[in-house]
Order: C-alpha cells, then structure tokens, then sequence
C-alpha cells in the first residue's frame, strides 16, 4: 500500500483530519521562507493533535543542527526532511531518521547524495527542479523520467499532487509514499477536509486497480 505524507500543517486540526483520514506521515515545516513555516512552540501543539502510528516529519532548509534538534524534541518529530544537499554533520548527533530531497528537471533527477550518506537515510523524497518556495514547488514534473528506477532506498513522491493525478503518478512510479501540500489547501497553511479525504480516497484506489 502506498503510504501518504499530507505536510505543511499549520493548524491543530488539520493535524487531526489528516490522521482521521489515513495520512502516514504529516509534515511541519520549518523552514524559515516557507510559507507554511511553523515555530517550535506551535509544533507542540501540532504533535499534539496526531494519533498513535502517525508519524511527525520536520521539514528543514538552511536551519542549522541546533535548530533540527531543538525541533525534534520539543515537537517530538520521528523523522527529518532536509531540503538542502546533504552534508555528513547534517546525519551526525540526531536521534531521528533523516528524508534526503532530490530535483528532478526536464533532463532527469539532479545529483543525489553521495551513496555513503544516502544509505544512512530513511527514504528519498523526490520533487520538481524549479522551486519557489522552501519545501516544495506545487507542480509536478515528468514522472516518465524516474519511471522504473532504482534509487536504493526508499521513494516519497512530491510535487503537484492531488487527488485528480496522484493514480496516474502511482502507476508510472511505483514510489513507497506520495508527499502532498498544496494539492489538499484550501490557502497555504490551511487544509482542505474534502480534498483530503478525496486524495486519500484517490491513492487507496490506485493500490486497489494494481493489485
């Protein structure tokens, strides 16, 4: 089954709607030009709202180690997502899983990581090359061009998803888990239930048409 990162969470509940949903993972962004950045002190309140099995999902820029470990106790995150090259300090003295980011253009995935640092992460999150803002661009690329590749570790699919293309990008993809933000707001920072539930509902029936 494909799971599903719904991110960009700003509020409590929506926290709660993407659990009641189905989400995997939800996503608090970091990031200070994001504009779905939360503080540390508001991502208490986000953890909060998530239920048991749910996983919390830092994404981070330029924010340096202290600021990540900060966040990852106080907001009690189980994972790290860095939208940055990887560095080997970026893996040291961090008590959670990191998510590496790679760009994918017209011409195929940018370089990733250096395999000995990408073998040490959790999964591989794959979005569009042209970003505008910290944390994802809302536009898809041309998932023909990742089609049938093995990257090693485990795939997060993001960038343009929602609930009228995710089937179509899961069936040229295959990836582990689809990464959603903008394809489920109703305005950046503020989910939309129906469209939560109706992407949800989109990605159980493309693992049931596969199956």
């Amino acid at each position: 089954m494909t799971a599903v990162k719904i991110c960009g969470l700003t509020r409590p509940q929506d926290v709660a709607l993407a659990c009641a949903a189905g989400a995997s993972w939800v996503g608090f962004n970091f990031a200070a030009r994001s504009p779905r950045r939360v503080t540390v002190a508001s991502a208490r309140g986000l953890a909060q709202a998530t239920t048991p099995g749910v996983l919390r999902v830092g994404v981070f820029e330029a924010e340096e180690a202290p600021a990540i470990r900060e966040a990852v106790e106080e907001a009690r995150l189980d994972l790290v997502q860095l939208h940055r090259p990887l560095r080997e300090e970026d893996l040291e003295g961090l008590a959670v899983p990191v998510v590496a980011v790679a760009r994918v253009g017209a011409a195929g995935p940018d370089p990733l990581p250096a395999p000995n640092l990408l073998a040490r992460c959790r999964a591989l999150l794959l979005d569009t090359l042209e970003q505008d803002r910290a944390g994802g661009t809302g536009t898809p690329f041309d998932w023909r061009l990742i089609a049938g590749t093995d990257f090693g570790l485990p795939i997060l699919l993001a960038g343009g998803l929602k609930a009228e293309n995710v089937a179509e990008a899961i069936g040229r993809v295959r990836p582990w888990a689809v990464d959603v933000a903008s394809g489920v707001e109703s305005s950046p920072g503020v989910k939309d239930a129906e469209k939560m539930r109706r992407f949800l509902a989109a990605v159980r029936k493309a693992d049931a048409d596969a199956a």
